[in-house]
């Protein structure tokens, strides 16, 4: 009898412990992966500098907050047996060993490598090696403007989430390669609801995330610089406008929130672990957000693992344009926006009619996103087929 066909990913959810959102980025590809039949493994490599304790100081990676997480994460969604979390150069592990990922390496028929990370594995790897860019836009300017070596080398398909990149109306490099891109996965059933949608529309977020880049004399600025130009927004609508953000509390930009009328609540306290975050998710009426300057400017052709979330859950989502007019059917359901008065017609559009257009969250998520779908086209792509 043959085995099952073998996927191994490659990511970060340990190294950012208690943000429930990062975690549900790559949980969407493992146990989409998973609906689909593959046998299906996930390691993270962690940094010595970032195994830290609950009061941020530097442990032993058993005794880390990092483990804790990772090993919560893994029993609540029965990953055991299948997941890695190793110490960078040293021992530790959670979940299998070094030693264990490597005698797996060679019988693994796919290999999605986020950001070529794992270096390490890329000879052992006798199937697809598939370098995996979740941040498009970063990764090509990256390599091409600031020198950094984004581990480009050695993988035998590279494959982005930016719909645009390297096409028509994108003005960012794609750093000498040919990408293959894909929509984010969502795993429909995880976020399947009766539960009434809130009267809030909210979102979860980094406020800062990465600094500004520049591109042909073109800066690229962070959420926050997005934010600002709609700041006076919640005096605009009628429905209330809640930002779950990792924040600092000090943080000049909190103050003028508050000032213009938006709700501000912690990120880790709300939505810290997958479980929370999908709640918070569900506890909306829908989503409201910005995006990075990257993303908007450069129409990378992107829409983020978060908002599927919403739409699976019905919940109508209401973007900042990337472009994703382009790739996907928008006005129902999922509605873009460019400007203060663009976001003010939005959320007045979906408050029209509510009702229908948390329907079209759903069927779009369905009909677009729903993991069988994205990730069952990638598995051909890369020669890893659905078996019975």
């Amino acid at each position: 009898m043959k085995r099952r066909p073998r996927i191994l990913l490659t990511g970060t959810m340990a190294a950012r412990p208690y943000a429930g959102g990062n975690t549900w980025a790559f949980l969407q590809w493992v146990l989409g992966f998973q609906r689909l039949g593959l046998e299906t493994f996930f390691v993270e490599e962690i940094r010595r500098e970032d195994i830290v304790d609950d009061t941020g100081q530097a442990t032993r990676l058993a005794t880390s907050v990092n483990a804790r997480y990772f090993g919560e994460v893994a029993a609540a969604f029965d990953l055991g047996g299948r997941v890695a979390l190793l110490e960078r150069g040293g021992p530790g592990h959670v979940g299998l060993s070094r030693t264990e990922v490597e005698a797996l390496a060679p019988s693994v028929d796919g290999f999605l490598n986020q950001y070529g990370r794992a270096t390490w594995l890329l000879p052992l790897i006798k199937g697809c090696r598939v370098y995996w860019d979740t941040d498009p836009g970063y990764t090509q300017v990256w390599q091409e403007a600031y020198d950094v070596d984004m581990g480009l080398r050695d993988h035998d398909m590279y494959l982005t989430v930016g719909l645009g990149v390297g096409r028509p109306g994108c003005p960012l490099p794609t750093a000498g390669v040919s990408w293959e891109t894909t929509l984010g996965p969502v795993v429909v059933s995880e976020w399947s609801t009766s539960r009434p949608a809130g009267d809030t529309y909210t979102t979860i977020a980094d406020w800062r995330g990465f600094g500004a880049v520049e591109w042909r004399g073109v800066w690229y600025g962070q959420k926050a610089d997005e934010f600002r130009r709609i700041v006076d927004l919640p005096r605009r609508v009628r429905v209330p406008l809640e930002l779950c953000l990792a924040i600092h509390p000090e943080d000049p930009d909190r103050v003028e929130l508050d000032r213009h009328g938006w709700r501000v609540i912690p990120a880790r306290r709300r939505a810290g672990t997958p479980a929370a975050y999908r709640d918070y998710v569900l506890s909306s009426r829908g989503e409201f957000t910005c995006v990075k300057g990257i993303c908007a400017a450069g129409q990378i052709g992107w829409i983020g693992d978060r908002t599927a979330c919403y739409l699976a859950g019905g919940r109508p989502a209401i973007v900042q344009s990337t472009g994703i007019e382009r790739y996907l059917p928008t006005g129902d359901g999922l509605l873009t926006f460019s400007s203060l008065e663009g976001a003010v017609a939005a959320i007045d559009r979906v408050e029209s009619r509510y009702a229908q257009h948390a329907e079209a969250a759903r069927v779009l998520a369905r009909e677009h996103l729903d993991s069988d779908k994205v990730l069952g086209r990638l598995g051909r792509l890369i020669g890893v087929s659905r078996r019975p």
